[in-house]
């Protein structure tokens, strides 16, 4: 049934039928009481719709709940079922991203960066998103992955070795950060 739903809420999310993109998220919530995925879903359906303050309160309330992985099976279920490979739900999870980075809900997009990667491992769009988010907050570890990612993925690209550059210049690694950047050089000459 979860899965079913999530195909349902996959479907009209990439049709913009954000009324029934709610709709399903709320009956997925209803089935799973405390699910913080079916949550976020409703918050980005607030969002797109102008219900900013909602998306909001549901954000915050969701960052307020977050739990360490292990808590309820369904709910992981549900995870798992919203998170495996499909370009629509890739891109439901990225575009949660982004209305959360721009909800300064930076906590929360990281995340749902890495569940867009999930669903759609070749999406260089939420790799670079999971990079310069990083950045922004300091998290290293996660700019690291985002930059390394898209640079196994796209060994040319430009972004990948001037974002690495900037996450071994913070980490004071001057070394590794100056190779970095002396590709992003060599990259833009060729």
């Amino acid at each position: 049934m979860i899965s079913t739903l999530v195909d349902l809420l996959g479907n009209y999310y990439a049709s913009n039928d954000f009324t029934n993109v709610e709709a399903i998220a709320r009956s997925i919530h209803a089935t799973i009481p405390g699910d913080q995925v079916s949550l976020q879903f409703i918050g980005l359906a607030y969002y797109r719709t102008g219900r900013v303050k909602d998306a909001i309160r549901i954000f915050d309330n969701v960052q307020q709940k977050r739990k360490p992985a292990g808590g309820n099976a369904v709910a992981e279920v549900c995870y798992q079922q919203a998170t495996r490979r499909s370009p629509y739900l890739g891109q439901l999870w990225y575009d949660l991203g982004t209305a959360l980075l721009d909800l300064k809900k930076f906590e929360l997009a990281i995340p749902a960066f890495r569940s867009s990667l999930k669903a759609h491992p070749e999406s260089t769009r939420a790799m670079l998103a999971i990079g310069h988010t990083g950045l922004h907050v300091d998290d290293l570890v996660a700019a690291q992955d985002g930059f390394s990612r898209l640079r196994a993925q796209q060994p040319d690209n430009n972004e990948a070795y001037r974002g690495l550059g900037q996450v071994y210049r913070k980490r004071r690694d001057f070394a590794a950060a100056r190779a970095c950047f002396a590709w992003v050089r060599k990259l833009r000459r060729s």
